[in-house]
């Protein structure tokens, strides 16, 4: 008899054992007999012998990786959020071996999603009579093809934007987002859920920093905020910003706040106030106040370009503290359109500009657009606290048809445009460690199917330096992803 596979797994808690569960599931599916599972410690001898293994942990756990290691079959960078991906024979025994290692639990996680994606994706079924309908049925029956990666991310933070309510789901959406190794989420609220600690707790089960948005003056008409602002109004509205902050947000184990102002406008000047300076004082008064309430407390400063990028002189003030992260920068991929590339070279220059603007520690930031937004002609304020992501499957399932349409649309755009994206991302990665990449993507149903745009956008956050083509040939395999003229 054909030897059966046992998954082995060298810590069953926490982030890993999110990892676990996610490749579990996945493999479980593709053998024809219950997947044994156990942890590193009870792995005996004769499992050694008797099974082939897939092996999933940290680095340097245990002997098999080591040996991996030291033939130079598994390499696990020495970054944080790095791995390692081994398929082929076993340097024990007469079996086979899935070795995926990580640096860190973080590391770990990526590489069971990278395992899942590429390999289960496409590389398995490489030299396979793929017209034999059979094939694809017992995968796991034959010998694996051999294969090894290595992989660290070229982005450090890799998030998505969203306004909370138009989460329909917050744990399979935070799920996916692990599937496509992303690890922060930034959430705008006009009040804060009630059931904001479990949902942090959930996302940091899986790796991801959760960031709570809210408006520091920001409205939906930021002209009549500037028309009235004022010294006693200003006053009035650090109180109110601080107030917030302390009896809302402070306590939720959060890792970090997220704000706009009044900056979402065509013009660079209101009633004779400049809006670059008049942003920048507010911002680093009432910056000022809230480190001393919470002296590492992690702030992002959500910018946009369009009244403030001919006054950066003001904008460099700007606490260094604080990461501004940029919108609306010029066209795809700040752009809501896909389709408008028009001014791309300006963009891609101011892009460059904006990496450095406070120095060579500068804490950057930007929001990428291009995907689905919320419908502002139907939108209100909600002046009452709610409850985040729990709405029922049927709901779900008429919510996603009504953007199947517009899905279908920006997937053809990201098709043709993607190499706009890859070079800005590329221009943000230059190696620091403060850099943040956030993609909007909210009212989508991204907790219900990953669509092909979210997966490409991801994917360049870890290898923006490859061809574009072979990235779109890697997405496309994924078992996670769909086409938007799927059903």
């Amino acid at each position: 008899m054909k030897k059966r596979w046992m998954l082995v797994t060298d810590n069953y808690s926490n982030i890993t054992q999110k990892a676990t569960d996610i490749l579990y599931a996945e493999i479980a599916g593709l053998v024809n007999y219950v997947l044994p599972a156990k942890g590193l410690n009870n792995l005996t001898e004769t499992d050694k012998k008797e099974y082939n293994l897939i092996l999933i942990g940290k680095t340097g756990q245990n002997d098999i990786f080591s040996q991996l290691e030291a033939h130079g079959d598994l390499t696990v960078p020495v970054v944080a959020e790095g791995y390692g991906i081994y398929v082929g024979k076993s340097p024990l025994y007469d079996n086979r071996i899935i070795a995926i290692a990580g640096q860190d639990a973080h590391g770990v996680l990526y590489g069971c999603m990278d395992f899942c994606n590429k390999y289960l994706g496409n590389i398995i079924h490489r030299k396979g009579d793929i017209w034999d309908e059979s094939f694809f049925d017992a995968l796991f029956e034959r010998e694996l093809n051999p294969f090894k990666t290595t992989a660290f991310p070229a982005v450090k933070t890799r998030a998505v934007w969203t306004w909370g309510h138009v989460i329909y789901d917050y744990r399979s959406f935070f799920k996916n987002m692990a599937r496509l190794r992303l690890n922060e989420v930034v959430i705008w609220n006009d009040r804060l859920p009630l059931n904001a600690d479990e949902v942090v707790d959930f996302a940091h089960s899986l790796g991801i920093k959760l960031i709570w948005g809210f408006a520091w003056g920001w409205g939906v008409d930021c002209a009549d905020i500037l028309h009235n602002l004022n010294e006693d109004s200003l006053n009035l509205l650090k109180k109110s910003i601080i107030k917030t902050y302390t009896e809302e947000y402070k306590g939720t184990d959060c890792d970090g706040i997220y704000f706009q102002s009044f900056t979402e406008l065509h013009t660079d000047v209101i009633d004779g106030k400049c809006i670059a300076e008049t942003v920048v004082n507010l911002v680093n008064e009432i910056s000022s106040e809230l480190f001393k309430i919470s002296p590492e407390l992690h702030i992002q400063f959500g910018l946009h370009a369009t009244s403030v990028k001919n006054h950066l002189d003001y904008i460099r003030k700007v606490d260094n503290r604080i990461h501004i992260v940029w919108e609306d920068c010029g066209s795809f991929p700040y752009n809501y359109y896909a389709d408008d590339v028009s001014d791309f070279d300006d963009t891609l220059k101011l892009t460059q500009e904006l990496v450095h603007l406070r120095g060579s520690d500068e804490r950057f930031g930007a929001v990428l657009k291009g995907m689905p937004k919320l419908d502002w002609t139907r939108f209100e304020h909600f002046t009452q606290s709610y409850i985040l992501g729990e709405r029922t499957n049927t709901f779900i399932h008429n919510r996603l048809h009504t953007k199947s349409t517009l899905w279908k649309k920006l997937q053809s755009d990201w098709l043709r445009n993607a190499e706009y994206a890859r070079k800005i991302i590329q221009a943000t990665a230059d190696g620091s460690e403060e850099v943040i990449i956030q993609a909007l993507i909210e009212d989508s149903l991204f907790e219900n199917k990953i669509m092909f745009p979210a997966a490409l956008y991801a994917e360049m956050l870890w290898t923006p330096n490859r061809p574009v083509n072979e990235m779109i040939a890697d997405v496309a395999g994924y078992p996670c992803i769909r086409f938007a003229n799927e059903n």
